[in-house]
């Protein structure tokens, strides 16, 4: 098929799976369709499955490597249970180009996906925490009261930056000048984290306000004295439950975080609210606490800051959000190498259907990978039991899971992060 006609079946089916607006399709198809990130099957002079595969960049300030968001998989109606959808999984990833791209991911919408997609060699790999905050929660009076323990001279400065951060309330016709400056500072703040994290580019960052603003939803940025943003919040607005979901949020200081916040909820003060955050390593040191308090039972209905009787923590609260397939184990491995330059470790590496067997080893920040195909005995290669799923999962648990992985195999988690602007 020529590359416009693959473009509008493609849409059309994307319509009649999931029945998202025109104007939300033809963004995405806009800003993301490439003939060479497509695969789909044709059948009877028309597109019967298909995908669409999104370049994205992860890392930090460092370093980054390539992931494939695989998003739109679906297939008519009338061509299920045919084992369709699984062939044009397997022959795009067989195809793709593996020294671009180190992985494959996506969002599965409920558990029976998660199951088709584990079947077919993606583990679970992203993880996300709900914070809840009751409809009568007061950010302002949180915000003051972690601050009284500081000097006056020290709480003067804090309130009067907190009351001169501006607000703006950002649409699709919010001015240019403006949307580069969001633009900036989300880079920005992305590239400061030490975690793998996904890093949004200019596209990526004005097609997720594009489709917040298309799908109902709203943004607000704080704007400080120096004309700097400072926090940018992304939510949807559920009028039926009176319930706000903050689905993407950065901020550039605590003060600005917690003044966001307040502005969302006084827009809506009768609402509760969600905040997704991510779960990474850097920062399961009691960060959690505070937030849980505010939606314990026990703790007041407003104002509520400070410790809990409970924590609130990654075991308990945290639920899988994406799931990874490994295109090239190598490329993974060198990047925790070069983030980790104290792991030592040699691990032996069953690698694809008609396999080859790597050894990994990891010194002084390198990772060198042997191909020892061609040196191991018939017998030696049936022990070899860890195959790059394994490697996966052991690479993309929970970063709060049992550290006996780590202890004996020295392979910490890598605390992935998909902050998807555009889910």
């Amino acid at each position: 098929m020529e590359d416009s006609i693959v473009r509008k079946e493609m849409m059309r089916l994307w319509k009649e799976n999931f029945h998202d607006s025109d104007e939300y399709i033809n963004l995405v198809f806009d800003a993301y369709f490439l003939p060479d990130m497509v695969e789909y099957e044709e059948r009877d002079g028309k597109i019967v499955s298909a995908l669409l595969a999104v370049p994205y960049s992860f890392g930090n300030a460092r370093q980054s490597i390539r992931g494939l968001y695989l998003c739109g998989l679906s297939t008519d109606l009338d061509y299920r249970r045919r084992g369709i959808m699984g062939d044009v999984l397997e022959r795009f990833i067989n195809r793709i180009d593996r020294s671009r791209y180190a992985f494959t991911f996506l969002i599965p919408a409920d558990g029976s996906l998660q199951k088709y997609y584990h079947d077919r060699g993606f583990v679970n790999a992203f993880y996300r925490m709900p914070m809840h905050y009751v409809s009568s929660h007061d950010f302002r009076r949180e915000f003051f009261n972690t601050i009284n323990n500081d000097t006056d001279e020290l709480i003067s400065l804090k309130k009067h930056y907190w009351e001169s951060l501006k607000l703006h309330r950002i649409t699709g016709e919010s001015e240019s000048y403006l949307l580069n400056k969001i633009c900036i500072f989300i880079k920005s703040q992305e590239g400061k984290k030490i975690d793998m994290q996904l890093m949004h580019s200019s596209l990526d960052i004005l097609t997720g306000i594009d489709e917040c603003v298309i799908s109902g939803g709203e943004i607000y940025a704080l704007e400080n004295g120096k004309s700097d943003i400072t926090a940018v919040g992304f939510f949807y607005i559920n009028n039926e439950d009176k319930t706000l979901s903050i689905y993407y949020s950065v901020q550039g200081d605590p003060e600005s975080g917690c003044r966001l916040l307040d502005e969302i909820k006084n827009s809506y003060p009768d609402y509760s609210m969600t905040i997704w955050r991510y779960p990474v390593k850097s920062e399961l040191g009691g960060l959690w606490q505070p937030f849980y308090a505010a939606s314990l039972p026990e703790a007041p209905l407003a104002g509520a800051v400070g410790e809990s009787l409970k924590d609130y923590h990654p075991v308990g609260h945290s639920e899988v959000y994406g799931m990874t397939r490994i295109l090239n184990l190598h490329e993974i491995l060198k990047f925790q190498g070069e983030e980790r330059r104290d792991l030592k470790y040699s691990i032996l590496v069953k690698e694809g259907k008609n396999p080859r067997f790597v050894k990994y080893e990891a010194k002084n920040g390198e990772v060198i990978a042997t191909d020892v195909t061609t040196t191991l005995s018939e017998d030696e290669k049936r022990r070899v039991l860890m195959t790059e799923e394994d490697v996966a999962e052991i690479l993309f648990r929970r970063p709060d899971t049992d550290p006996i992985v780590e202890d004996v195999m020295e392979l910490p988690p890598l605390g992935g992060a998909i902050s998807m602007m555009l889910d």
